[in-house]
C-alpha cells in the first residue's frame, strides 16, 4: 500500500511540473499586476494592512486579486484592486476541469508582475498557479511549506523527504524570493516583511482596518449583546460547548448572547441553548448573515468570546474587544497580536484596549503545527481541552468591569 501511495505521489509531482500555461491561449499584454491571497478569512483580515500597498506602488496598473471565495463579500468591497478572481480550494484539489477554467481566467493577461504573498506556500496550489501564469516577473515568499505538508499527509508520512524536494523545485519557478526571518512570527509582521522586501523598505505593520463603512445590523440595534463564535476550522480546535455555556450563562445576566458562525455551526447554538436556563436571551445568527453583515454584528457588540478563528480578527478590524481561546498549534503566528510593534507605530503608551485578550495553557509542545502527540480529549486537542471556564471568565470579568466603569 505504501509503495502505491508513493508511486501516485511521484506521478503527481511529475504532472505538476509540466507547464500548462502556454496551452491556455494568447494573453492580452497589459499593464497588469496579479496579487495572490488564497487563504481563509482570518488570514485575509490580518493582511488588510498590507493589501493597500500594491495600489500605492502601482497606481496606474490594472491590479488583479486572486482571492479565496470564502471572503468574496470583502474582496469585492476592497478599493485596492481593479479585478477580483475567486478561488475554490476544494474544487481545485478535486477537479482537473476547474484547474484549466481557473488558469484560463487568470491568464487573460500577460502580467507585468505576479506576487504570491503567502508565507506558508503550497506546492500543489499557489506554486503551481505561479508556474503557469504568464508574467515578466514572479515574486514569492521564501517561507515554509507547512501547507504543503497538509496535502502530502494524505499520501505519505515522510514529510521531510518530499517537502525539501518540492520546495527546491518550486523555488525555480520564481524570479525573486523574499528572504524570510526564521522562526515563529505573527502574520501581521510576516506580511510587513513581504512588503518591505519587494515594495517599500520603510513599511511598518499596523492593525487591520476595513477600508469601507461597517453598518449596524438594524435587527440588532435595540440589543445590548455579546457575540459568541462557537465554531472553528476543525472541531478539535473548538472549546467545549459546556464550557462556553457556563460563560454565557454568567454574561446573560447583563447582556443578550448572539451566536455567530456558519450554517453548519447551527448545531453548536442548539447544543448551548439546551444547556442554558430557559429564560436566557440567546439569538441564533449562524448562517443567517452575509460576511459584511457579520462585520456589523461584531462591530456593535459589547465584546466577543471566540475560538481562534476568523471572528477574532474581524473583532480587531472593527475595534471590538474580545476574548480568544487559543491552542498551541500555531501559537504566536495569528495570536497574540504584537503589542510592542503596535505601540511603536501608534506611539501609544499602552496598546489599544480592544486588542484580543488571549486565554491559553502553555505547554512544552506549543508550535506543533497541529500535529499533536497527545490523544484527543473529548474530541479536542489537549491544549484546548485544558482551558477551563475560570480561565476564560477571568478575562471576561475584566471586560465586564470595564463596561461598568464606562456606564
Amino acid at each position: 500500500m505504501q509503495f502505491i501511495k508513493h508511486f501516485i505521489l511521484n506521478i503527481l509531482i511529475l504532472l505538476y511540473r509540466i507547464p500548462l500555461g502556454k496551452w491556455i491561449g494568447k494573453q492580452k499584454r497589459k499593464n497588469a499586476i496579479l496579487v495572490m491571497r488564497t487563504d481563509l478569512i482570518g488570514d485575509c483580515i490580518i493582511w488588510l494592512d498590507s493589501a493597500k500597498e500594491y495600489k500605492k506602488q502601482f497606481p496606474d496598473a490594472h491590479i488583479v486579486l486572486l482571492y479565496n471565495k470564502a471572503w468574496k463579500d470583502l474582496a469585492l468591497q476592497m478599493p485596492y484592486f481593479d479585478e477580483c478572481i475567486p478561488f475554490d480550494g476544494k474544487r481545485f484539489m478535486k477537479s482537473i476541469r476547474y484547474y484549466f477554467v481557473l488558469l484560463k481566467q487568470i491568464n487573460a493577461y500577460h502580467y507585468q508582475k505576479v506576487f504570491n504573498t503567502m508565507y506558508a506556500r503550497n506546492f500543489f496550489i499557489q506554486d503551481w498557479i505561479v508556474r503557469n501564469v504568464s508574467a515578466d516577473e514572479k515574486t514569492g515568499f521564501g517561507g515554509n511549506y507547512t501547507n504543503t505538508n497538509n496535502t502530502l499527509a494524505k499520501l505519505t508520512s515522510n514529510f521531510t523527504k518530499y517537502n525539501a524536494k518540492l520546495y527546491n523545485i518550486a523555488n525555480k519557478w520564481y524570479d525573486k524570493l523574499i528572504v524570510a526571518e526564521q522562526g515563529t512570527k505573527m502574520e501581521l509582521l510576516r506580511n510587513a516583511e513581504f512588503i518591505q522586501g519587494c515594495l517599500n523598505p520603510a513599511f511598518k505593520a499596523d492593525l487591520p482596518v476595513f477600508p469601507f463603512e461597517i453598518k449596524a445590523d438594524s435587527n440588532m440595534l435595540s440589543e445590548k449583546y455579546v457575540v459568541f463564535a462557537l465554531g472553528a476550522s476543525t472541531p478539535r480546535k473548538a472549546w467545549n460547548i459546556e464550557k462556553f455555556a457556563a460563560v454565557a450563562q454568567k454574561i446573560s445576566q447583563r447582556y443578550s448572547i448572539v451566536c455567530c458562525g456558519t450554517q453548519n455551526e447551527r448545531i453548536l447554538y442548539w447544543q448551548m441553548k439546551q444547556l442554558l436556563a430557559p429564560n436566557t436571551n440567546i439569538i441564533n445568527l449562524c448562517g443567517k448573515t452575509t460576511l459584511t453583515e457579520l462585520f456589523g454584528v461584531i462591530k456593535y457588540a459589547r465584546f466577543v468570546v471566540t475560538n481562534d478563528t476568523g471572528t477574532s480578527h474581524i473583532a480587531v478590524a472593527t475595534q471590538t474587544p474580545s476574548v480568544v481561546i487559543l491552542g498551541g498549534g500555531h501559537f504566536g503566528q495569528f495570536h497574540p497580536y504584537p503589542t510592542d510593534i503596535i505601540q511603536e507605530v501608534h506611539t501609544h503608551t499602552h496598546p489599544p484596549d480592544y486588542l484580543p485578550m488571549v486565554v491559553c495553557k502553555p505547554m512544552e509542545c506549543y508550535h506543533c503545527g497541529w500535529i499533536c502527540k497527545y490523544p484527543l480529549q473529548n474530541g479536542k486537542w489537549k491544549c484546548i481541552a485544558d482551558i477551563n471556564t475560570d480561565d476564560v471568565m477571568e478575562k471576561v470579568d475584566i471586560l465586564l468591569n470595564r463596561l461598568n466603569n464606562e456606564n
